[in-house]
């Protein structure tokens, strides 16, 4: 399996725990400052943060849904909610939560990447192929969704030269080397005969 590695994820699952968590107490996927307001969390919501970001997300769960049960109207806790299913292992869980924040607020592209990685872990392949188009409709500068849906292309659908492209897009966009996906390009340019490796900045 294809993965990111240990220190890269932890750093993105932090950075993005606080992103989609400041974004769902106001229901939307608004960035820290982007109101020019300080935002306070609820307690028992900056407890599921600290929770995801320590990597206990079967704790997350019961906190999570407790918050839902007061405010389900907000995306932003069903999509966390998905993604610490995600995490331990439920994809049917996390698909039905991450359903959930796609019908209360269906212009984030997180949740459309999660929901490929999601459907992906299901089984459900062009499910997932349809999710991450939507993220990246929304967002085509989303690294990480270019790099999974480039997985799903290479892994999956036996399309290589479409993994390709979004592997190098992935490249591109994230601006430092990645040694792993620079792996995967040279293997997909020798086994489509493609020109020689790139090089990454």
């Amino acid at each position: 399996m294809k993965t990111l590695s240990p220190h890269y994820s932890k750093a993105l699952v932090t950075g993005l725990i606080l992103l989609w968590l400041l974004g769902g107490c106001s229901g939307t996927a608004t960035r820290d400052g982007d109101s020019g307001q300080a935002v306070k969390l609820p307690r028992d919501y900056d407890q599921a943060l600290v929770l995801m970001q320590s990597g206990d997300y079967g704790a997350a769960i019961p906190v999570l849904q407790a918050f839902i049960e007061q405010q389900p109207q907000l995306a932003g806790p069903h999509l966390n909610l998905g993604i610490a299913y995600r995490k331990v292992g439920e994809p049917d869980a996390a698909v039905t939560a991450l359903e959930k924040a796609a019908e209360l607020n269906p212009d984030n592209p997180v949740t459309y990447q999660q929901l490929g990685i999601s459907y992906r872990e299901q089984g459900r392949f062009e499910a997932a192929l349809d999710a991450y188009k939507k993220a990246l409709k929304l967002d085509p500068a989303y690294a990480l969704a270019h790099r999974n849906i480039g997985i799903l292309y290479d892994l999956y659908l036996q399309q290589p030269a479409l993994a390709l492209q979004h592997y190098r897009r992935y490249l591109e966009l994230i601006g430092e080397p990645d040694q792993t996906v620079d792996r995967w390009v040279v293997d997909l340019q020798r086994r489509t005969g493609t020109a020689s490796a790139r090089s990454t900045p």
